[in-house]
């Protein structure tokens, strides 16, 4: 049972996938915040003004990890397509130098999974757990960004079967991380944003997950295309790893971690307004007590 709570827990990050701002679920076995949503530059806020983003992201995996790397053959087919609109608001108010402002994210979440072994054939589709963060901090330098963030999730979707899009639990996370500018016309990038979420107990298990860290970064070389269009490549990735046990009746001493890296694409334009669109494709590798898979993601960003 605990490989099924962990599936479950993996499906409901995934869709509710987190961000501080313009640019966020894997949990793979893991919690809240799916790993891949962000990928170069990610710890660079927006300026000031209301921004659109809409995440597609796409999760296929045929493989489950036990605790030591080796593949579980238990019939594992998992298809994960969530959709994440998130709305970001910065304002012109100013706390410690920073730009200050807020979000919040709404996933619509479809799932196919099937794990034979276990007897499960399940698909559904369905809003995600909400994520709400109301205190968003970003600072701008010349040759380096900040960003801090406090928010949380709510259990706001179904979670009481395999492949419900819901946690069934509450989890809050800090975000922190910064993006370094290699070159004075700040062309390279290179960039690091954390995420530690902690858990309340599961409804539906009664088992209180561990607290987990994601950590998302890239290196990326920005070109201008002609006038009003950039165009941004390079490489991006994850870790993401259990930091404690889970708690409660059943639980295990498992901790799951897993790394991913793949190229990734970013096309920016400023007229009618400033629009961005990127794609990352990431493998992951090394992982343990979770899933393997691939993390496909489109974003797309609106800025008024």
């Amino acid at each position: 049972m605990k490989k099924i709570n962990k599936v479950k827990g993996f499906i409901g990050g995934l869709f509710a996938v987190v961000i501080v701002l313009l640019v966020s679920g894997s949990a793979m076995a893991f919690g809240h915040y799916t790993p891949g949503a962000l990928g170069l530059g990610s710890a660079t806020l927006p300026p000031p003004g209301f921004h659109y983003t809409m995440y597609n992201m796409f999760y296929t995996a045929d493989t489950l990890n036990d605790d030591h790397g080796n593949a579980v053959n238990l019939g594992l087919d998992l298809t994960v397509f969530a959709m994440a609109n998130q709305f970001t608001y910065m304002t012109d108010h100013k706390i410690l130098g920073a730009d200050f402002g807020f979000d919040v994210i709404v996933p619509i979440v479809a799932i196919d999974m099937k794990m034979s072994a276990l007897g499960v054939d399940e698909s559904s589709f369905g809003l995600g757990d909400l994520y709400f963060e109301p205190f968003v901090l970003g600072w701008h330098a010349p040759r380096w960004d900040l960003s801090f963030a406090l928010g949380f999730y709510a259990p706001t979707a179904d979670s009481d079967e395999p492949s419900s899009p819901g946690s069934g639990y509450w989890s809050f996370m800090e975000t922190l991380g910064g993006t370094y500018y290699l070159d004075e016309a700040r062309t390279m990038t290179v960039s690091v944003l954390t995420r530690w979420l902690q858990n309340t107990e599961d409804e539906d298990t009664d088992i209180t997950p561990g607290a987990n860290v994601v950590a998302e970064y890239g290196i990326a070389k920005t070109i201008p295309v002609k006038e009003g269009v950039l165009l941004t490549a390079g490489l991006a990735g994850y870790t993401y790893a259990q930091l404690t046990d889970d708690s409660g009746a059943g639980a295990t001493d498992d901790r799951y971690s897993a790394h991913a890296l793949g190229p990734e694409v970013r096309v920016m334009v400023f007229k009618p307004f400033p629009m961005q669109a990127s794609f990352r494709y990431l493998i992951e590798y090394n992982a343990e007590s979770t899933t393997e898979g691939n993390n496909a993601c489109l974003t797309l960003i609106g800025s008024f």
